[in-house]
C-alpha cells in the first residue's frame, strides 16, 4: 500500500535522481497491492533540533521498517581508513558526508521519536509482550547507481546494493523475521504491530493527524474471538497446576507382563528341542 508516492525533483541532481525514480517504481510495483506493507517516498525526519534529513524511501512492515537512500552513491566514491567519504568530480575530489553514519544517526533519533509517542502509536493488539519500540528492527539500505564505483578499505557494503536487488532484498527481510516469530519462544520475542498500528506510525512520520478511525481495525480477530488487551502488571512467569491427583508409581509395584495361555503354549511348542 502507497501512502506517499514519488514526486520527480527536478533541482536535484539527474544522476541521482534517476535511481531513485527506479527505486521508486520498482517499490511500487511490488508492494502497492500488498496491504502488508506500506511505502512512503520522501518523508523528511529530524536529525537533530534544527536540521531535517529526507530520507527517499520507508518500507513499513508488521515486523519494522526499512530505510532506503538511492541518492546518495553515484559516480567515483573513496573512503579511505577512516571512514571519510569523498567523490571525484571532474577530476576533483570533493569530501561528501558518509551515509552511512549519517542514516545511523537518523535511526536512532527516530526510535526517540517513536518511544516519546508510544501512547498513540502502539496498541495491545496481536498480543504484543513488549510495548516498546526499542527491539523494533530498523534497516537500512543504500541505492548504488549503475556504472558507479565505490573504492576503498574504510567501507562494509554489506548494506549497499544495486536497483535490481531492492525488493528482493526487503522481501528476504521480512521472510527472515516472518520465520523468526514462528522459531524463537512462539514470537514472543519478535517485535510486532498491527496494521491500525502501521498506517498509526506512517501518518506520524508524514507530521499527519492520526485518526485510528480510518485505518484497518486493530482488533485482531482469531477463530472468532477478540483478542482483549493485555492488562497493565508486573512481567512474571506463568505456572500451570493439574487439579487431577498425582499417583506415584514404585519400583516394587512394576511385574514382568505374562502373555497370553495360547500364545505362551505355541511358542513353547515352536521352541521345544527333540531329544
Amino acid at each position: 500500500m502507497i501512502l506517499k508516492d514519488y514526486v520527480h525533483r527536478p533541482d536535484a541532481d539527474a544522476r541521482s535522481e534517476e535511481t531513485c525514480a527506479e527505486a521508486a517504481t520498482r517499490l511500487r510495483n511490488a508492494f502497492k497491492a500488498n496491504e502488508d506493507v506500506v511505502l512512503l517516498n520522501d518523508v523528511r525526519l529530524p536529525f537533530d533540533e534544527e536540521r531535517t534529513v529526507n530520507v527517499d524511501h520507508i518500507v513499513l512492515h508488521s515486523y519494522g521498517m526499512t530505510l532506503i537512500s538511492s541518492r546518495a552513491i553515484y559516480g567515483k566514491i573513496e573512503v579511505n581508513y577512516r571512514g571519510e567519504w569523498s567523490r571525484n568530480i571532474k577530476g576533483r575530489e570533493i569530501a561528501m558526508q558518509n551515509p552511512i553514519e549519517l542514516y545511523k544517526h537518523v535511526s536512532k533519533n527516530l526510535r526517540q521519536n517513536l518511544t516519546a509517542n508510544i501512547d498513540q502509536l502502539l496498541t495491545r493488539a496481536k498480543g504484543a509482550v513488549a510495548r516498546t519500540f526499542e527491539n523494533m528492527p530498523i534497516d537500512v539500505v543504500f541505492i548504488q547507481a549503475l556504472k558507479s564505483t565505490i573504492i576503498g578499505t574504510g567501507i562494509n557494503q554489506s548494506n549497499i546494493i544495486f536497483v535490481e536487488a531492492l525488493t528482493q532484498n526487503i522481501n528476504r527481510t521480512f521472510s527472515s523475521y516472518k520465520k523468526r516469530e514462528f522459531q524463537m519462544y512462539g514470537g514472543l520475542d519478535t517485535f510486532k504491530i498491527s496494521h491500525s498500528d502501521m498506517y498509526a506510525i506512517a501518518n506520524f512520520l508524514m507530521g499527519n493527524e492520526i485518526n485510528r478511525s480510518d485505518y484497518p481495525d486493530a482488533v485482531e480477530h482469531t477463530n472468532g474471538a477478540i483478542v482483549a488487551p493485555a492488562v497493565e502488571g508486573r512481567q512474571g512467569i506463568v505456572r500451570a497446576h493439574s487439579t487431577l491427583p498425582v499417583k506415584i508409581i514404585k519400583g516394587r509395584d512394576i511385574k514382568p507382563s505374562k502373555l497370553p495361555q495360547e500364545l505362551s503354549e505355541s511358542s513353547e511348542a515352536k521352541y521345544r528341542v527333540k531329544g
